[in-house]
């Protein structure tokens, strides 16, 4: 079996997993976790997350979930935010791969809590879609990505039920 044959079984696999509502094991290029405690939600995308007394900033890398422009909501973007807050508590305990840094003060990271990737999780449940500039940041989940953000429109989900 070659890479990439493996590689697209796991991406249907985990795609399969996240829509029965399973854990989705982590499936990372990255080396180095880092781990970590939630302690604010900025919006469906963004959280900071406080590590050995440090603040961070994290963007969920390769996706983009609705913003709030000049004060006004993006259509679901305060859905987002909700359902980010559900799947990552304040004071919850996480693990980030990190996947590069934006605008040089916030660092691109894929989240684990419990063993599921919460940045497929958004994408798969309508909440987020994939990141146009970012996208490329996740290598080894960039199929999971695209079937979930397809599965997602397909059944009309979250952004996707207008």
């Amino acid at each position: 079996m070659n890479f990439r044959f493996i590689t697209m079984r796991l991406s249907f696999l985990s795609t399969t997993l996240l829509t029965l509502g399973l854990s989705i094991s982590p499936i990372s290029a990255f080396a180095n976790p880092v781990t970590g405690t939630i302690s604010g939600i900025t919006d469906g995308d963004t959280v900071t997350v406080t590590t050995n007394g440090s603040s961070t900033t994290l963007q969920l890398a390769c996706i983009d979930s609705p913003d709030w422009v000049n004060g006004q909501a993006e259509y679901n973007a305060q859905s987002s935010k909700n359902r980010l807050t559900q799947l990552l508590p304040i004071g919850s305990s996480i693990r980030y791969y990190p996947a590069g840094t934006v605008n040089g003060n916030r660092v691109l990271g894929v989240i684990f809590r419990n063993n599921t990737n919460i940045n497929l999780q958004m994408v798969a449940e309508g909440q987020a879609q994939l990141h146009p500039n970012y996208r490329n940041s996740c290598p080894n989940s960039a199929n999971a990505l695209a079937n979930a953000l397809t599965n997602a429109q397909s059944r009309r989900v979250g952004m996707w039920n207008r």
